[in-house]
């Protein structure tokens, strides 16, 4: 089979989204200043490396964003809609900025009389500034370090250690002004200030805006660039932006990874999700750990055994949709609090559309790693018949994985405890057995049972040649796919038949189905 190559710029649209969910923006908000950017670069005459430069920082601007969330939202509150109301907000105004922080802390403080309200407010008014500022701080080097985990440049990743600074001086952390301040952060905080304002007030009414901020957050001659040629600049930027219009964007030449540098990038996106509060911290990571572990020892084919080890990276990428505070809150949640957190696994499910076909296999398990056999779990609410041998697993190690980490409502249980109450969850029907078995013995828990065979004794390469035919390839279609020979194929298909007990298509692809190996609706047979 073919080496495994992802462009990295699927894996800056992917962080990009998570920063969407995070910081309360529009659908495609980054998408949507990347491609403004590259617009705007093209309209002023640019160099090659302030486009390249830009085309980075649009996706990747508020990619350290998660860092420290837990002390921004003790002090303010629900963090997401603090920054929904900071949106295209000129930060250097005082008068607004504190107009938008005693809005977020009558929010905070909704509970108390007028005068303690009033009280606390004033209190927390006066902290403000002091715990924003190390916070914005920690975003700018989180970036970064992100930054070089996918391996950009020294110069990409100056850029995303200035994403606060303006043209003014009046930015964060450092305060740097004009030329000080990197080309590619002028033209991206302009790009995605224009997108939120026209989001806000309409094209013409950003054109008028930015023409006013001229000489404070934007230099002023790309300021009235942009005014000037608003409606050129914004045509067709529509709701959504496709996938393949950022791919064409990006300057060339286009970087793709191989396997062992997307196994990086998956690990800093799990680190760039758990670092929003201080328990969830490696939690991805050894979510991963285990179902990968489980799945090599049930014998599934590597590509499945791939697609665990990075969707256990990225599971709870769609947690970040919901404020820290419902995470924090030591009680139980409302019911509409409750419902937005079980979506989770649906806004998952839609940050990989951006890795295209690699991303189905994943896409589908980070849709199903709250489900359970007898359709207790969440979303979606199905059973055992639509999870595949890899959801099962991935939903096993979750489980005995959250258990052992402490939450506000409850302390962390030790792995022995752990274990025990995923039997619990065997017995009751909602884990299965064989998955949980896989996970705790790779845990290191005594087995209670065999550690399951391969399905049917079948090797991985077997497994892999059962879901072709069911899909209904031949036996020279299978060959191309997996780049065997035709000879070897056959004989792969006549060995499959004889451990399964069939001698046609039609009866593999239904065993196929029964198995969980294919959904009814991805067969041909």
């Amino acid at each position: 089979m073919t080496d495994v190559s992802i462009r990295r710029a699927d894996f800056m649209m992917v962080l990009a989204y998570a920063s969407d969910l995070a910081t309360g923006h529009s659908r495609d908000f980054a998408l949507k200043s990347c491609v403004l950017a590259m617009r705007i670069a093209e309209l002023a005459g640019v160099s090659d490396e302030v486009r390249r430069n830009a085309y980075h920082q649009s996706m990747l601007r508020y990619v350290g964003c998660n860092a420290d969330t837990d002390l921004l939202s003790a002090t303010f509150g629900d963090e997401i809609a603090l920054r929904q109301d900071l949106v295209g907000l000129d930060m250097g105004n005082r008068a607004e900025l504190g107009r938008v922080f005693v809005q977020a802390f009558k929010r905070f403080y909704y509970d108390l009389e007028p005068d303690a309200q009033a009280r606390a407010i004033e209190a927390a008014m006066s902290q403000a500034l002091a715990v924003a500022r190390p916070v914005l701080t920690a975003h700018c080097e989180v970036a970064q370090r992100i930054g070089a985990r996918l391996g950009l440049s020294d110069e990409i990743r100056r850029n995303l250690g200035q994403i606060y600074e303006r043209w003014d001086g009046k930015g964060l952390p450092r305060g740097l002004s004009g030329e000080d301040v990197l080309p590619a952060v002028r033209l991206i905080t302009l790009a995605q200030d224009a997108i939120a304002l026209s989001d806000a007030v309409g094209i013409d009414g950003m054109a008028e805006t930015v023409a006013s901020r001229g000489d404070g957050p934007y230099e002023a001659d790309l300021a009235r660039l942009v005014s000037a040629n608003a409606a050129v600049l914004m045509e067709g930027i529509g709701a959504t932006v496709e996938r393949e219009t950022i791919l064409a964007l990006e300057p060339d030449p286009p970087v793709t990874l191989d396997e062992g540098a997307c196994d990086e990038a998956f690990l800093a996106i799990a680190d760039m999700i758990d670092m929003r509060m201080p328990f969830t911290q490696g939690h991805s990571r050894m979510v991963s750990e285990l179902a990968t572990g489980a799945g090599k020892r049930i014998g599934l084919p590597d590509p499945d055994v791939r697609a665990l080890r990075w969707s256990g990276c990225i599971h709870d990428i769609g947690e970040l949709v919901v404020p820290v505070a419902t995470w924090m809150r030591n009680g139980p949640l409302s019911v509409r609090e409750r419902d937005a957190a079980q979506l989770h696994a649906y806004y998952g499910e839609r940050a990989l559309a951006s890795f295209g076909r690699e991303g189905e296999a994943m896409a589908a398990l980070v849709l199903r790693h709250h489900e359970r056999l007898d359709g207790s779990g969440y979303h979606r609410k199905v059973g055992g018949s639509d999870l595949s041998p890899a959801a099962r697993i991935l939903a096993a190690a979750e489980a005995f994985q959250t258990s052992r980490e402490e939450r506000p409502h409850r302390k962390a249980l030790s792995s022995e405890a752990a274990a025990a109450q995923l039997r619990a969850a065997v017995r009751d029907g909602c884990i299965c057995p064989d998955a949980a078995e896989a996970v705790l013995s790779f845990a290191g828990q005594p087995s209670r049972r065999a550690v399951p065979r391969a399905l049917a004794g079948m090797t991985p390469r077997e497994i892999e040649v059962l879901r072709l035919i069911a899909a209904g390839l031949t036996a020279k279609e299978v060959a191309r796919k997996l780049d065997i020979s035709p000879k070897t194929a056959d004989h792969h298909i006549q060995s499959v038949y004889a451990k399964i007990s069939v001698t046609t298509r039609a009866a593999a692809a239904l065993y196929a189905v029964e198995h969980g190996l294919v959904r009814p609706g991805e067969t041909q047979a």
